[in-house]
């Protein structure tokens, strides 16, 4: 986001592009509905000698083993899981959540 946008009336402070909210909704559904891709990582988390590896990979795994595949945005679940979502271009997104895995998503 880029808060000086129309800083000055009529002159554009920057050249970012809008990105639809429902884009990035959709790329967070997607994510979240690849779960099963990253449940290995988690588990893997769970031998780890870090205290807070261990901490997230298990709050994650609670997550994930009592939510089944969304169809729709949900702000709760978005909220547990995500740290930030990141557009380049408005041709990719990376989306990084609170346990730091990073994916990567092309916009379509």
């Amino acid at each position: 986001m880029c808060s000086n946008r129309y800083k000055v009336k009529g002159e554009k402070g920057c050249q970012i592009k809008h990105i639809d909210g429902k884009v990035l909704y959709q790329n967070f559904t997607n994510t979240f509905n690849a779960k099963d891709y990253f449940t290995e990582k988690w588990r893997d988390g769970l031998r780890s000698d870090n205290v807070l590896v261990i901490y997230k990979s298990k709050q994650f795994i609670k997550i994930i083993e009592k939510i089944e595949p969304i169809k729709e945005f949900d702000v709760n679940l978005f909220l547990w899981i995500m740290e930030k979502m990141t557009v380049f271009e408005g041709e990719k997104v990376i989306v990084i959540l609170l346990d730091g895995t990073e994916i990567e998503a092309v916009i379509e």
